[in-house]
C-alpha cells in the first residue's frame, strides 16, 4: 500500500502529493465534496431537532472515504492521460521530421547525378568566360525550377573539388569558397549522402543550418572521377513551424521542441518561451519528469525517433514541456452533453473506464442506496407520527437526500469529461493523419515534375526512330530513381502516342511498347508548362496489379521548343502500403508499443469510398456508410460526434485535407479532397449495464405535505418498470437485499426466496416478478420491503423484493380508484390505482394488496 498523506482534508498517495494541487478537476471535486462534508455536520445538528434517527456521522465518513479513493484514482488517471498525450506528441514531432528528411536524402542522391550539373562543371572555365557565364545562367535557371517545385529548400550550392563555389541559387550571399574539411568529408564519404546541422561558412546568415550534400561524379560508376560537391539547404525552421502548428495545444502553454544529441534546442514551437540553444534535460527512460527551466517547473518528456525505412537522421529527439500549473487543466467547460445510454456503454469498456473507477462508482451507488433507504425509512416513520416536527423532519430528510445526490453528481460530470476527452483525441488523430498524407503527396507532385526535366529523357524522345536503342539507358535511370524513392512500384516513360518507352520495374517490362489509354495520358500530353502535373483518379489499374492507386504524371517537353510535348512520365504510387503506414503510424500505442484496441482510421473520398483503412472490415473502394454530413465538410474543416456504427458507439472525427505548401493550394490546378476518419470505440449499443452508478435524484414528498383525514400516505417503489405503491402505515421498513437469508432452492421459480430477521422475528421474503411481463434480472432486485398487516386480527409480516425505492407521497383518498379485478400478468395482486403528480411528472401507481400477496403466494410456496 502506498503511504497516505493528508492533503486539505483528503488522504492522498505520497507520490501524488507534489502534483495533485495542479490537477484542476481533482481540486474542483475536492472543494465540492469538502463543502458537502460541512453540510453533513449541519444535518447532524438539525437531525437532533427533527428526531430523524439517522447516523449522519456514518454517512459523512462513507462519503469522505469514497472521496479519497476517487481523487487518488482520478489523479493517477489524469496524470496517465496527460503523459501519454505528451509522449505521443513528442514522438510524432520527431517522426514527422525524420519522415520528411528521408525524402531529402533521396533528393540529394538524385540531383547529384543530374547530367546538366555534370556538364556544367566539366565545361565551366571562369566567371569571366562568356560561355561559362551562359552555362551558369542556365544552371541557375535549373536550380530555380527545382526549388519552385521543392520549396523546402532555400538555397542550392555547387562547388568544385577544391571548394570553389561555381554557382548557387541565392547570389545575394557573397561567399566564394566552401571549407576544405567539409569538401573533403563529402568527397570521401562511403555513404549515399552527407547530412550536417551546424554553422556552415557558405551560409553565414544562419547560426546553424541543415544541409544535404553529395559528390558529383562523372558517371554513376562507384569508381568514377569526382567533379564537385552539391549542397541542398533545407528550410528546417520553416518546416518545423508547420509541424508544431499541427501539434501544439496553446491552451496549456505547452512547448514542443527538437533537441540535438546534447539536449540543446534546435527548433522550438515558442522561441520566446523555450529559446533556440537552451539546454534541456533529456527524459527518455521515465514516463515523465518534473524539471525546472528559467525559474519555472514543468512536466517534461523526450522521445527518440522510430525512424523511417531505416533512416534515423542525426540522433535528434522530440521533446515536450508543459508548465505544471497548466498541465492538468479541466476540460469541463468544453465538454459536450452526452446521452446517458452512451455513458453507460462507455462505463462497461475498461479501456476508458477502469475497474478501479468502476469500483468507485459502485461504492458510491452502495452508499447512495443505503442513504436513500434510510431516508425512505425515515419518511415512513414520520408518516406514522402526528408530531409538530413531522413536516420539518420530512424536509430535512429531503435535503439530506439532495446533498447525497450532489456528492454523486461529481462522478456524473467526470463521465461527461471522459467522453469529451475521447472526442478530442479523435479530432487530434484525424487532423494529424491527413496532414501526413498531404505532406507525402506534395512530394509526389514534385517528383514527377522534376524527373520530367531529365535531359536524357528529353533528348531520347526527340527522335522516336532511335528510341528503342535508348530503352536500356532510360530504364537504368528510372531504376536508379526508383531505388532512391521507394514509395513507387514503377516509373514509366511514354511517348506522345501514349506508348510505353521504358519502365523502372523489370517485372513489368511487358508494358514496353503497349499504348496507355487512360484519360490521364491525354491530360499529361496537354499540360501547359513545367509547373503543371496531373493525377489519376483513385481507381483500379493494371499498372498496380489491378488495385487502386494514384498515378502522378508530368509532360516531357521538347529540347528545342518547350511548348511542344514529346511524351510524359508516370509514377505509380504504392498506395496500399504507404497510406496504410500513414494511418497505422498515427494511431496511439500503449506503454509496450502495441496499438490500442478499438481505434481505427480511414482515408476516404467525398463519395464515401474507402482509400485506405487500418480496419480489415473496410476494404479499399468499399463504402463507409455513415451520415452524409461527414463527407460535405469544406476544405481543412473538421467535425466530431458520437455515432452508432455497426451496433457500437464510436467517437468519430473527420478532417478534410488542406494540402501542403503549394500542393492543392489556390494556385494549384489539382483538386481532390480526401477525408480522414478516426473511430474510437466507446461501447456496445443497447448493452445491459452491469454498473450500479445510477442514483435517485429526488427525495421530496409531494407538494401536499400536510396529512389530513381526507388524505393518505403512500410508499412508492419500482419492480422492474412497474410503478407500485402500498399504504405507508403497512410498511415496517426497507432493508438491503444483502440481509436476505436465502432458501435452499429446489425450484428456482418458487416465489419464496428466504427469510430476514427483524427484531427477533423471522419474516418470509417473496419474489413477485413472475407477475411482471418483463425481464428482471436478479441483480436488479436491490431492496426488500417489509410489510405488516392485520391477518385475521393477528399482526402478520411478509417481505417482497423490489428494484428501487421512490417517494412517500400524500394523495387524496378519493383519488384512489378501487378495482375488483385487475391482473398484473396473472393473479389478483392489485387492489386499486392512483394518479401521483410530483415534480411536474404525473404517473399512475398500482397499489398492491399485501393480504392477497400473502394469501396467494405464501401458502402455495411454503406449504
Amino acid at each position: 500500500m502506498s503511504e497516505l498523506i493528508n492533503y486539505k482534508g483528503i488522504n492522498v498517495k505520497k507520490e501524488l502529493y507534489s502534483i495533485i494541487k495542479y490537477i484542476e478537476d481533482v481540486d474542483k471535486y475536492r472543494e465540492e465534496l469538502g463543502r458537502l462534508s460541512s453540510s453533513w455536520d449541519i444535518f447532524a445538528l438539525l437531525g437532533q431537532l427533527g428526531d430523524i434517527n439517522i447516523d449522519i456521522g456514518k454517512t459523512k465518513e462513507n462519503f469522505l472515504n469514497l472521496t479519497s479513493t476517487l481523487l487518488n484514482h482520478l489523479s493517477e488517471q489524469t496524470i496517465k492521460k496527460v503523459t501519454q498525450e505528451m509522449n505521443f506528441k513528442a514522438q510524432v514531432a520527431i517522426d514527422i521530421v525524420i519522415r520528411n528528411l528521408f525524402e531529402r536524402t533521396a533528393d540529394i542522391g538524385f540531383l547529384a547525378t543530374d547530367d546538366d550539373i555534370r556538364a556544367f562543371i566539366e565545361n565551366y572555365v571562369s566567371d569571366y568566360n562568356n560561355e561559362s557565364i551562359e552555362l551558369k545562367h542556365e544552371i541557375q535557371k535549373r536550380f530555380k525550377e527545382y526549388v519552385a517545385k521543392y520549396s523546402v529548400y532555400f538555397d542550392i550550392v555547387l562547388a568544385n573539388t577544391k571548394g570553389k563555389i561555381l554557382v548557387r541559387l541565392n547570389e545575394d550571399t557573397k561567399i566564394e569558397k566552401i571549407d576544405n574539411d567539409f569538401i573533403s568529408e563529402v568527397l570521401n564519404t562511403t555513404q549515399e549522402y552527407v547530412e550536417t546541422y551546424k554553422y556552415h561558412e557558405f551560409l553565414p546568415k544562419y547560426k546553424k543550418s541543415l544541409v544535404y550534400s553529395y559528390k558529383v561524379t562523372k558517371t554513376n560508376s562507384s569508381e568514377s572521377e569526382n567533379l564537385g560537391v552539391l549542397c541542398l539547404c533545407f528550410r528546417f525552421q520553416d518546416e518545423m513551424k508547420g509541424i508544431f502548428n499541427n501539434l501544439v495545444d496553446t491552451k496549456n502553454k505547452e512547448s514542443i521542441t527538437i533537441l540535438d544529441e546534447e539536449g540543446c534546442v534546435i527548433a522550438s514551437s515558442d522561441r520566446a518561451h523555450i529559446p533556440l540553444g537552451a539546454k534541456l534535460p533529456i527524459v527518455l527512460n521515465d514516463e515523465y519528469k518534473i524539471i525546472s527551466f528559467a525559474g519555472r517547473d514543468y512536466i517534461a518528456k523526450t522521445c527518440k525517433t522510430k525512424g523511417y525505412q531505416g533512416f534515423k537522421g542525426l540522433n535528434w529527439y522530440g521533446h515536450i514541456m508543459i508548465p505544471l500549473e497548466y498541465a492538468f487543466l479541466s476540460d469541463a467547460l468544453n465538454s459536450k452533453k452526452i446521452d446517458e445510454k452512451i455513458i453507460e456503454s462507455m462505463m462497461e469498456n475498461e479501456q476508458h473506464f477502469s475497474k478501479e473507477l468502476q469500483e468507485v462508482f459502485n461504492k458510491s451507488k452502495t452508499i447512495q442506496d443505503n442513504l436513500s433507504r434510510v431516508i425512505w425509512n425515515g419518511n415512513i416513520s414520520q408518516s406514522k407520527l402526528n408530531s409538530t416536527n413531522r413536516e420539518f423532519s420530512k424536509s430535512l430528510l429531503n435535503e439530506i437526500g439532495i446533498t447525497g445526490v450532489k456528492a454523486n453528481s461529481s462522478l456524473s460530470n467526470l463521465n461527461q469529461t471522459i467522453i469529451s476527452s475521447i472526442l478530442k483525441d479523435s479530432e487530434f488523430l484525424s487532423s494529424l493523419a491527413i496532414d501526413i498524407m498531404d505532406r507525402n503527396l506534395y512530394e509526389r507532385a514534385n517528383d514527377c515534375r522534376w524527373w520530367a526535366l531529365t535531359s536524357y529523357f528529353k533528348e531520347a524522345l526527340e527522335d522516336l526512330n532511335s528510341i528503342a536503342y535508348k530503352k536500356d539507358e532510360i530504364s537504368a535511370i528510372l531504376k536508379y530513381i526508383n531505388d532512391l524513392y521507394t514509395v513507387y512500384t514503377n516509373l514509366l516513360i511514354f511517348d506522345k502516342e501514349g506508348r510505353v518507352v521504358a519502365v523502372s520495374n523489370k517485372n513489368e517490362e511487358y508494358l514496353v511498347g503497349k499504348v496507355l489509354t487512360q484519360d490521364w495520358v491525354g491530360k499529361t500530353l496537354n499540360l501547359k508548362d513545367t509547373s503543371k502535373y496531373c493525377v489519376s483518379k483513385f481507381e483500379k489499374t493494371n499498372l498496380y496489379k489491378n488495385e487502386s492507386t494514384y498515378i502522378y504524371c508530368s509532360a516531357i517537353r521538347s529540347i528545342s521548343n518547350e511548348k511542344e510535348v514529346n511524351g510524359g512520365i508516370a509514377i505509380v504510387f504504392d498506395s496500399t502500403f504507404q497510406f496504410n503506414a500513414m494511418l497505422d503510424e498515427t494511431l496511439p500505442r500503449d506503454n509496450k508499443g502495441e496499438k490500442i484496441d478499438g481505434i481505427f482510421a480511414l482515408f476516404t473520398n467525398r463519395d464515401k469510398s474507402v482509400i485506405s483503412s487500418t480496419n480489415s472490415k473496410y476494404a479499399v473502394e468499399s463504402i463507409l456508410d455513415i451520415d452524409d454530413k461527414f463527407f460535405t465538410l469544406p476544405k481543412a474543416q473538421q467535425l466530431s460526434e458520437i455515432i452508432e456504427f455497426d451496433g457500437k458507439y464510436y467517437a468519430v472525427a473527420v478532417k478534410c485535407s488542406n494540402g501542403y505548401r503549394e500542393y492543392k493550394s489556390i494556385i494549384d490546378d489539382y483538386k481532390n479532397d480526401v477525408l480522414c476518419f478516426v473511430f474510437i470505440y466507446i461501447g456496445e449499443v443497447n448493452i445491459k449495464s452491469k454498473s450500479k452508478y445510477k442514483v435517485k435524484d429526488k427525495f421530496a414528498v409531494s407538494s401536499k405535505k400536510s396529512l389530513t383525514n381526507d388524505s393518505v400516505d403512500l410508499a412508492t417503489f419500482y419492480l422492474g418498470n412497474k410503478f407500485l405503491a402500498v399504504e405507508a402505515k403497512n410498511v415496517i421498513q426497507s432493508i438491503g437485499v444483502d440481509k436476505l437469508e436465502a432458501s435452499i432452492e429446489m425450484d428456482k421459480k418458487n416465489h419464496f426466496k428466504g427469510m430476514v430477521l427483524y427484531k427477533d422475528k423471522l419474516i418470509s421474503v417473496l419474489d413477485i416478478r413472475d407477475f411482471i411481463k418483463e425481464d428482471i434480472k436478479d441483480e436488479e432486485l436491490t431492496n426488500i420491503i417489509l410489510f405488516e398487516y392485520d391477518k385475521d386480527n393477528v399482526e402478520h409480516c411478509i417481505g417482497i423484493l423490489v428494484s428501487s425505492l421512490e417517494n412517500i407521497s400524500v394523495v387524496e383518498k378519493n383519488s384512489i380508484q378501487h378495482i375488483q379485478s385487475h391482473f398484473l400478468g396473472s393473479g389478483t395482486l392489485i387492489e386499486s390505482l392512483v394518479d401521483i403528480n410530483e415534480f411536474g411528472d404525473s404517473k399512475v401507481a398500482m397499489i398492491l394488496d399485501i393480504k392477497k400477496i400473502d394469501d396467494n403466494l405464501t401458502k402455495k410456496d411454503i406449504s
